[in-house]
């Protein structure tokens, strides 16, 4: 620019004014051609713009991209047609050369003059002065003879005049048009502002629960999505699609009609929504804009604690209940109810029922994610039933998998009483003793353990007939600081203090108490019947038994001879007719059922020695053996069983009984060697024989301990009925007395 301006300088003033002058009208040009063809193109575009649009109902993303296209193009369209052309500014010789091809006569006469005009020193060219002056002064005047405005091209200029004036009454129309009609109004707020509005149409459609083109789900899922055909739609019957553009392609879905909004409703269900994606729906003659599908995880319990706080009374620290239940809660009890989320809430509560409790957040925060609760009761008593929460996070999406607690409410279970009679049978006498030996357990604890006594005495005299009662307490748990739960211990009940009379059926049961507080829990053991006999008929229930046990005894002695002289039989020679194998086969099976039968006989006389050790123990509870002490000198009833019977029958279980069935199971192993099984027979036929020598004693004993004890009751009987002859006399003799003192 600085050195055209230089050499310009040096040019005439007339052709330099000249030629300034038809540089601006070339600026004035090339404007008005590149802003009509750029404000040309501009229209032509936005009305391609609008037709495509209209036509296709172009969504927020096309008419983006579309607005994108038409700012570039506007942008690069007046760079190349409008600026670009004004920054290029033609230089003097350059004008002057068109305004010569313009003007053929000149005969480049301008160009020569404004060359020589340059020229400081033309002597050095080998030019004349006056020559050159002469040329000069020929241009100033051919140049002031022509208009070089006509070098421009003057009917294409007023063609581009039109057009821009065109271009403006057009563009002013659109301004107008778009505030004044719906269709380009609708048009300019599409695609220019991208805002939602939609094109007159026969059906409009609304994807419900979309807020500013935005669709928040719970992730993980299903979705039921509904899609309104609006009130203001002229065509409501149509059919409706709902169109899913994910990452795994686009798919297009029937909707289905609900019946419901005069079935301008429509339904499809998502299921399992686990991504992202967006979805329109189309129906009629209107296709809604995509709408981004956005997931947020619901709100949810992580982690539940439930501790249930036990009454007092117990003594027992809180319980944590694992889980969701059901757990049975002890009625007095509290609930604390303490939960983690999986991320911060507005609120959480818990419905049971029509009844909602508020849950407080740990620690006051407003984005907590953990809360609690302490349920409250009515009286004492917690509600049972199903617990859900009722959840919402902040942005208000509530909980989709419901998270429930199941609560039932429990009484204090009564205690568990066991209880069993040690050495009594179903007779005993008004002066025996009741060993009871009773095991009791509750769940939080005893309050006292007693003995519970009824009776009725079998009287001639009516008035004396009534059941009577005794309670004897065994045991109180009165120090709240030490809790009992459980006890088991044996008591002895004295019957001889309570008066009983023989023919009197006694009742007996173990009673137990809990610790609650109010109306404690009572339990009570099985019930024992006893019928109260005199000791006569006690002494000969007992002997009785004595004989039947004899007489088992004698089973068991006489089995022992039979399994003796089994066993010899085995030893003898193989029968005409039987292999060496089925001979072999036939001992061994013998061998084996000798053997067990060994050990049931051991078994049945070890059973014998248990009932006469309780034959002992109920005639010590029942004080029999006082008066056989008294009757018999130094010979006692425990000298007779346990010395007699009992300890020898143990010591042949123990001992002998044992050996032969080692015995018998040698005889079993050896018996592939005829030798070797004679000799082993041989031994355990000894041993058969020691067994049944001892037996044969204590059955001589069993017959002598029978003889000596019916002897006994019969001199028993005999002193009984002594003193009650004595009696009788003392009697009658005293009534005479009260004869004679009356005459006096």
């Amino acid at each position: 620019m600085s050195s055209a301006t230089a050499k310009s300088r040096s040019l005439p003033r007339e052709i330099s004014a000249r030629l300034n002058s038809l540089r601006g009208q070339l600026t004035r040009w090339l404007l008005v051609e590149g802003t009509s063809h750029w404000l040309a193109s501009i229209i032509g575009i936005l009305v391609i713009d609008m037709g495509l649009d209209r036509l296709f109902k172009m969504d927020f993303a096309q008419r983006l991209i579309m607005l994108g296209v038409m700012v570039l193009f506007a942008a690069v369209y007046l760079f190349y047609r409008v600026i670009r052309p004004l920054a290029n500014r033609p230089g003097d010789d350059a004008l002057l050369y068109e305004v010569e091809a313009k003007h053929r006569e000149l005969n480049e006469s301008l160009l020569s003059g404004a060359q020589l005009a340059r020229q400081s020193n033309v002597e050095e060219l080998g030019t004349s002065r006056e020559l050159t002056d002469a040329t000069i002064q020929q241009s100033i005047e051919h140049a002031r003879s022509i208009e070089f405005g006509t070098t421009l091209n003057q009917p294409r200029y007023r063609h581009n005049l039109l057009l821009l004036a065109i271009g403006f009454v057009l563009l002013g129309a659109l301004i107008v048009s778009v505030n004044q009609t719906q269709f380009f109004g609708t048009w300019f707020n599409r695609n220019i502002l991208l805002q939602n509005d939609q094109w007159p149409q026969g059906t409009y459609l609304e994807i419900v629960g979309a807020d500013g083109g935005v669709l928040v789900l719970p992730r993980g899922t299903d979705h039921r999505q509904l899609v309104e055909v609006r009130q203001d739609s002229q065509v409501v019957d149509v059919d409706v699609t709902l169109e899913i553009d994910s990452p795994s392609g686009k798919t297009v879905h029937p909707m289905k009609p609900t019946g419901r909004q005069d079935g301008r409703e429509h339904l499809f269900v998502l299921h399992n929504v686990a991504t992202e994606f967006r979805l329109r729906a189309s129906g009629g003659d209107d296709v809604t804009e995509w709408v981004e599908v956005k997931l947020v995880e619901p709100p949810s319990v992580t982690q539940l604690e439930l501790e249930s706080i036990l009454p007092a009374y117990t003594g027992l620290a809180p319980i944590i209940l694992p889980g969701a239940g059901p757990h049975a809660v002890l009625n007095g009890s509290q609930l604390k109810v303490r939960a983690s989320f999986n991320k911060p809430l507005n609120m959480a509560a818990l419905r049971l029922g029509e009844r909602e409790f508020v849950m407080s957040a740990v620690g006051g925060s407003g984005d907590a994610m953990q809360y609690e609760i302490l349920l409250p009761t009515d009286g004492d008593r917690l509600a049972g039933g199903q617990y859900e929460f009722v959840l919402a996070d902040q942005t208000g999406l509530s909980a989709t998998r419901p998270s429930k607690f199941t609560i039932k409410t429990r009484e204090d279970s009564s205690p568990k009483v066991r209880a069993e009679l040690l050495g009594i049978s179903g007779l005993v006498v008004p002066r025996a003793r009741i060993p009871v030996s009773y095991s009791v357990n509750d769940e939080f604890g005893l309050s006292n353990i007693s003995l519970d006594c009824n009776w009725k005495n079998s009287d001639e005299d009516a008035t004396q007939n009534e059941t009577k009662s005794y309670e004897k307490m065994i045991r109180q748990f009165e120090d709240p600081e030490n809790i009992v739960r459980s006890d088991e211990n044996v008591d002895v009940l004295d019957l001889e203090g309570l008066k009983l009379k023989p023919g009197a059926s006694f009742m007996l049961s173990v009673v137990a108490k809990d610790n609650r507080p109010g109306q404690p829990n009572l339990a009570r053991s099985s019930e024992f019947l006893l019928r109260i006999v005199t000791e006569q008929e006690l002494r000969d229930d007992m002997l009785r038994r004595e004989i039947e046990q004899r007489k088992a005894f004698q089973q068991a002695y006489e089995a022992q001879m039979e399994l003796a002289a089994e066993l010899r039989a085995v030893a003898g020679m193989r029968p005409n007719g039987q292999t060496p194998e089925q001979f072999k086969a036939m001992r061994e099976e013998r061998l084996i059922t000798i053997g067990r039968d060994q050990k049931a006989i051991g078994t049945s006389i070890n059973a014998v020695a248990n009932r006469f050790e309780e034959f002992l123990v109920e005639a010590k509870n029942n004080r029999l053996d006082e008066d056989e002490q008294a009757l018999a000198g130094g010979q006692t009833i425990e000298q007779r069983f346990d010395g007699g019977i009992i300890q020898p029958i143990r010591r042949l279980d123990a001992d002998l009984i044992a050996l032969a069935s080692r015995s018998l199971d040698n005889c079993r192993r050896l018996v592939d060697d005829p030798q070797e099984l004679l000799t082993a027979v041989t031994d355990t036929g000894q041993v058969h024989a020691q067994i049944m020598a001892e037996m044969k004693r204590i059955l001589d004993a069993m017959v002598d301990s029978e003889n000596f004890q019916e002897v006994v009751n019969k001199l028993l009987e005999i002193k009984r009925n002594e003193m009650q002859i004595k009696t009788e006399m003392d009697k009658r003799n005293k009534n005479e007395d009260d004869i004679f003192d009356d005459d006096k």
